[in-house]
């Protein structure tokens, strides 16, 4: 005879926590092999007191989430840089060394709808218990799908009755599109593990001549072709950045051209030519560089300092 496990049930704020990280943009860019840490870490939360240390042992947390001790190690020093968790060092009494449990940080609350003030910007968006409202189940789609793809900190807009994630609100203001398309295709991208806001920012400029249905059915379509849309639209965000920092250092150049700067024991004397290029001179060696971030950047930090009437 086969015997089943009973199934464990959560309390509805952890299961809520649990369907918002897969779409808080705090954890778009984590591996997938750290999902089920990441998971059993959220599930031991106290929510009576939700900056209490979360006591698991990484042996326990490994135990549970079926990888290895070392994959949860390298899961928490993901966690800790991005400012998600911190470790609190405590001594363990009549026992050698020490132990470091989790403790949530404020972010990573946020991230999954468990602070105070992402609970109240929730708690907004739903209709009160038993209150009938347009589209029925939609309603439903609408709180869970609008509150998994806001922001941290509930970075909500009201249009009309309903509350929408504010980078999606311009579909239905500017494009005619009806609040329950809206959060119907958001259902949708939960569904194929997207988000709703990467496939509309990463489609974009293929957007702008079509409204209402239209609209509608070209993003349904998208999510029905199973591409990930998360890497295009990192792609597409780097790219931008590389232009933005590029026109930056161009107008930083023109800027800086014409005058010079050295560092402290006055060994290196920079020079910023008109045609934007470094001109330096070390020691008596005179090298040509281009113009670049580093250069700006030793100014700001003041390693570099301008001074009057170099000599080259």
């Amino acid at each position: 005879m086969t015997v089943i496990a009973p199934t464990v049930v959560y309390p509805s704020l952890i299961s809520r926590a649990c369907a918002a990280l897969d779409e808080s943009p705090a954890f778009k860019d984590v591996p997938d092999g750290y999902l089920r840490v990441i998971l059993r870490i959220v599930k031991k939360i106290n929510l009576k007191r939700l900056d209490s240390p979360i006591l698991a042992s990484r042996a326990k947390l490994a135990e549970e989430s079926g990888k290895s001790i070392e994959t949860v190690h390298r899961v928490i020093r993901w966690l800790e840089e991005r400012g998600l968790v911190e470790r609190e060092q405590r001594a363990r009494p009549e026992l050698r060394g020490s132990s470091s449990p989790l403790v949530p940080t404020k972010r990573l609350l946020d991230a999954l709808l468990l602070s105070e003030e992402t609970r109240a910007a929730v708690n907004e968006s739903h209709p009160a218990k038993g209150a009938k409202t347009a589209g029925g189940e939609m309603a439903t789609a609408a709180n869970n799908s609008s509150v998994r793809s806001a922001g941290p900190g509930g970075e909500f807009e009201r249009v009309g009755k309903v509350r929408l994630p504010r980078d999606l609100a311009w579909l239905v203001k500017d494009k005619g599109m009806n609040c329950s398309g809206v959060l119907h295709l958001m259902k949708l991208a939960g569904q194929a593990k997207q988000r709703l806001s990467t496939v509309v920012a990463a489609t974009r400029k293929y957007l702008k001549g079509l409204e209402g249905r239209e609209l509608y059915a070209y993003l349904r379509a998208l999510l029905g072709k199973g591409k990930d849309f998360g890497y295009r639209a990192s792609e597409e965000s780097r790219t931008s950045a590389e232009v933005e920092e590029r026109e930056y250092l161009k107008q930083k150049a023109h800027a800086l051209a014409g005058r010079s700067f050295q560092n402290r024991d006055q060994s290196l004397i920079v020079t910023v030519d008109e045609s934007g290029m470094l001109i330096e001179v070390r020691n008596g060696q005179r090298a040509a560089r281009h113009f670049c971030k580093a250069f700006v950047e030793a100014i700001e930090a003041g390693r570099l300092r301008g001074v009057q009437g170099a000599v080259l």
